[in-house]
């Protein structure tokens, strides 16, 4: 196994820049970068099986739509509170050992979980519990993830390296469910949930023999108060991240009702079985790949801010299919298509956060993006499952996907791209 040497990565740097690879598959030439990008593949194959493990579990425990959506609920707020402490963590030591404790916490939770849910001993309370741990962990190894992508490869592919990040979770977002619920169908949640340790421990393995990165991370002086305090004034002051986050926080309050509630959707509207859930979520990973494969033609055409706004209106409009619809053919391609605007939007506000940032800020940054949208979703779904509860699933879906082209229509005068260049153009003849 090639260690994470600076050096090496020098040598890789200098040559791709004489080479000019600098195409969508150009960091797959970096060893480094191929060795950690391969097996989080598959750390995020166990991300979405736990995610799916975990929804279809309670529609079993406690099949209300409100107790449903407080698994992702659950997973989501963790995530919004320790994801921005987790990013000043990953920016003050070094990466290497927040990944290894993070993803030793992921395989360490999924045993508890599996082990408890065999036993039998788990009840709705429990799994939401576990869920939030599983979703804390999951919090610091993420913006820990993606600020270490920059250091692997030369700036030159590090569009390469976002874009190959991105289909990786997306592909791992069609696989990942679909595997689940062919487990599910099978084993039962439990033997999910055990298995499951065996998608993080090749990344495990793949970090634990990395050597000197810290070398292309110099070890920060500041308090941890300080450098929170820092990256918070950093993305409040800009006008573009500060737009963003407003755009990011109002367009994630009406997507997360899909994901919170389409394990209620399945149980309730459709055939009730595992595997069906697992094709529809298959079915949106799918759409995400998709959505990665052309974002690059949107780009040509659209700015990253347009982008964002058309992909809301469409998942908008989707989720009308999604809860109100019985058919699952139907079903599935509303997905697919949900899949396809989610990755438009992720993708476009992750480039926009990764081309702004300064490197000494960039987990924190990505942690506050990462705030934003997981804020969104918890909120969101506490929301929607009590308005599913109280009034209909039909008429939660009907409401988030008229709040989603009305916020559409209102975000669409927030210039961000435009901005962020005149921003970069300014920054670049000061220096």
């Amino acid at each position: 196994m090639r260690y994470c040497d600076p050096t090496i990565m020098a040598d890789d740097t200098t040559q791709s820049a004489a080479s000019g690879e600098t195409g969508t598959w150009s960091a797959l030439g970096n060893s480094v970068f191929r060795n950690f990008w391969i097996f989080s593949f598959f750390a995020y194959i166990g991300a979405s099986m736990q995610t799916v493990g975990a929804g279809w579990l309670m529609t079993q425990l406690d099949p209300s739509p409100a107790k449903v959506a407080q698994v992702q609920a659950a997973f989501s707020f963790a995530a919004f509170l320790f994801g921005l402490p987790a990013g000043v963590v990953s920016d003050l030591v070094d990466r290497r050992w927040v990944l290894l404790g993070s993803l030793g916490c992921l395989m360490i939770i999924a045993v508890a979980l599996g082990l408890v849910t065999l036993s039998g001993a788990i009840s709705p309370n429990a799994l939401i519990a576990l869920t939030f741990l599983f979703g804390t962990a999951a919090a610091v190894v993420s913006p820990a993830m993606q600020a270490t992508t920059p250091d692997l490869v030369p700036r030159l592919q590090l569009p390469s390296a976002l874009t190959l990040n991105g289909m990786n979770s997306s592909i791992a977002r069609a696989v990942g469910p679909g595997l689940a619920g062919i487990i599910l169908g099978l084993w039962g949640a439990g033997w999910m949930f055990v298995l499951n340790v065996l998608a993080f421990v090749g990344l495990f393995v793949v970090i634990l023999f990395w050597r000197n990165l810290r070398a292309t991370q110099a070890p920060s002086k500041q308090s941890f108060f300080h450098a929170l305090q820092e990256g918070l004034q950093f993305s409040i002051k800009q006008p573009p991240l500060r737009r963003l986050l407003l755009k990011t926080l109002l367009n994630f309050l009406m997507m997360s009702i899909l994901l919170a509630l389409v394990p209620s959707v399945v149980n309730r509207l459709l055939d009730g079985r595992p595997q069906t859930l697992g094709m529809l979520l298959a079915c949106f990973g799918v759409g995400s790949v998709l959505g990665s494969l052309i974002l690059g033609r949107l780009y040509a055409r659209l700015t990253r801010s347009r982008v964002i706004d058309f992909a809301t209106a469409s998942h908008a409009s989707v989720l009308l299919i999604v809860g109100l619809s019985s058919n699952t053919y139907w079903s599935a391609i509303a997905m697919l298509i949900a899949g396809m605007s989610w990755t438009a939007i992720m993708t476009s506000v992750n480039i926009i956060w990764q081309l702004l940032l300064p490197p000494q800020l960039r987990a924190r940054g990505l942690s506050i993006n990462l705030m934003a949208m997981m804020g969104s979703l918890a909120l969101g779904a506490v929301i929607w499952g009590e308005v599913a509860e109280r009034y209909s699933l039909q008429s939660a879906f009907l409401f988030a996907a008229v709040g989603g082209v009305l916020i559409s229509l209102l975000t669409s005068r927030l210039q961000l791209v435009e901005e962020l260049q005149d921003s970069a153009a300014a920054d670049g003849s000061t220096h």
